[in-house]
């Protein structure tokens, strides 16, 4: 019975991370397109704005999609061993 308390957690804790990881991916592609749009009106400041948002937040957002995939894996991998 503990087995399948622990299998249905390790799923639990599976699925809610990629949850967070599609989350993250709905925000980044808004700020994409925020970047897109800024970059469109040609203006100096917003280029510079679009450059931050960028840097600073879809690639960070990045960033993060990429660790809670990793933890995902090693996850997965716990899970096969059982």
């Amino acid at each position: 019975m503990v087995a399948g308390k622990s299998i249905s957690k390790t799923r639990s804790i599976r699925g809610q991370l990629g949850e967070v990881v599609v989350r993250l991916r709905h925000v980044q592609s808004a700020v994409v397109v925020a970047v897109a749009a800024l970059k469109q009106q040609n203006c100096e400041l917003d280029d510079d704005v679009a450059t931050v948002l960028q840097r600073s937040v879809a690639d960070r957002i990045q960033d993060e999609i990429e660790r809670l995939e990793a933890a995902m894996r090693v996850v997965s991998n716990l899970e096969r061993k059982r």
